[in-house]
């Protein structure tokens, strides 16, 4: 539990003006709850300080935060209540390019039968995984659509999404009973999995990330304490010859998808027909040709956004 004068102390030390007792008292249960859900913490002056002081000690400016959806107050001061931004000038880690030339030369000295197996597998991976026949139902109110999948297989039904924004979390620590309105991952499927990689992986996800429809496009905020990895189209349309995948850190969030700018439908060398409204989320573990994953179907836990269609 924070110790009011220690924390006066060093919100003095973050350049902190003087703080009422009463928003004190508020900050400090903020801060005990942690990333957990938390009331609101009225006190403009002291976002900067105390993102600083608890969160972000390198961060610069207001400009690099964004309010997570559910912080219903416009002068809140939560720690907890803010993501900060991917930067969108930073070129991603080099792991995260799938260079469509590397992987071409990796294939030459596999044997006519795996590199089959390996190109159907990539034009699975890149098109809409939709299964069952869900792919044919017809769109109504909902933005988005959600598949859970472990490693290549489905976990339950399709999710739809109606409301602005949806967690989708894990059931580690009782999230999954704490309230949430969402998509508990652990509820789709009561049974231990079977996968060692898979049952770690899950255990991991924890308060998982958001989705939120939003006036400027879709957003993803990472709120779990592992990074989550999204590859989608919208995130590198010009690029093509090359699939990228980002690398978003605890706490911070990315812009994966802007309806009114949809990336134009590609096919990409060697991979096939991108599907440009599909989303990939790999929890914990990313693909790519720095890793044993090349696909994202290797990933041990991952979700599938499907964007509904233009009316």
């Amino acid at each position: 539990m924070f110790r009011r004068r220690a924390l006066r102390r060093r919100l003095a030390a973050a350049g902190a003006p003087s703080v009422p007792d009463e928003t004190l008292r508020l900050l400090a249960r903020a801060l005990d709850a942690g990333p957990a859900p938390s009331a609101c913490v009225p006190g403009a002056p002291l976002r900067l300080p105390a993102l600083r002081a608890f969160r972000f000690p390198d961060l610069r400016s207001l400009d690099e935060l964004r309010a997570l959806p559910h912080c219903a107050h416009q002068h809140c001061c939560n720690p907890y209540h803010f993501s900060r931004l991917c930067e969108p000038e930073t070129p991603p880690p080099p792991y995260s390019r799938l260079a469509m030339e590397e992987v071409k030369s990796k294939e030459k000295g596999e044997n006519t039968q795996d590199a089959r197996r390996t190109d159907h597998e990539r034009l699975q991976a890149t098109g809409s995984l939709a299964t069952d026949g869900e792919e044919r139902q017809t769109w109504e109110t909902e933005w988005c659509r959600l598949a859970y999948w472990e490693l290549q297989q489905r976990v339950g039904r399709q999710f739809s999404v109606r409301v602005r924004a949806v967690d989708v979390f894990g059931g580690g620590g009782g999230t999954c009973g704490s309230g949430r309105h969402g998509l508990c991952l652990d509820a789709l499927d009561t049974r231990e999995p079977q996968v060692e990689q898979v049952r770690k992986t899950r255990a991991k996800i924890g308060l998982g990330v958001t989705l939120s429809l939003e006036s400027d496009g879709v957003w993803l905020y990472n709120r779990s304490q592992e990074p989550v990895f999204v590859s989608s189209p919208a995130l590198d349309a010009a690029a093509a010859k090359a699939l990228l995948v980002w690398r978003v850190a605890p706490g911070h969030c990315l812009c994966i998808f802007d309806p009114a700018c949809p990336p134009p439908a590609v096919s990409l060398p060697h991979v096939g027909p991108v599907d440009p409204r599909s989303v990939r989320i790999s929890f914990a573990k990313g693909w790519g040709p720095k890793y044993s994953r090349r696909d994202v179907t290797a990933c041990p836990c991952w979700l599938e956004v499907l964007l509904a269609p233009p009316s």
